[in-house]
């Protein structure tokens, strides 16, 4: 069989089929099957937007947790920074005031004679 052939057979057996099928979705029982169609459609589409919608608010619920999950996280590395910050400025205070003070017995001892320069 010739591809012209091939293909003219099937237009026609095309044309047949939607013949067929335009009669039977404009009789009575198409349209119902049309009608019945469209509502489990309808309903198909209403079921999907709620689970979208539930989906959608689980996800905004996670993500706002983890969100405060982080900023909770954050603020307490945040604070123990802050304390490790203020021990390390009084350490540091507390050894300014020692060498001071050895400073100020070397400078008494100088004085008094009782420590040499050399």
């Amino acid at each position: 069989m010739k591809d012209s052939s091939k293909i003219l057979l099937a237009m026609g057996l095309g044309t047949i089929a939607g013949g067929i099928a335009g009669y039977y979705l404009n009789s009575d029982e198409g349209r119902h099957q049309r009608k019945v169609a469209a509502k489990a459609a309808k309903k198909r589409k209403a079921e999907a937007s709620a689970k979208i919608e539930e989906v959608t608010e689980q996800a905004k619920t996670v993500i706002n947790d983890l969100s405060a999950k982080a900023k909770d996280y954050i603020a307490q590395v945040s604070n123990k920074a802050e304390e490790t910050m203020e021990e390390a400025q009084s350490s540091f205070q507390k050894g300014m005031e020692k060498a001071k003070s050895k400073a100020k017995q070397v400078e008494k001892a100088v004085a008094n004679g009782s420590l040499s320069a050399n």
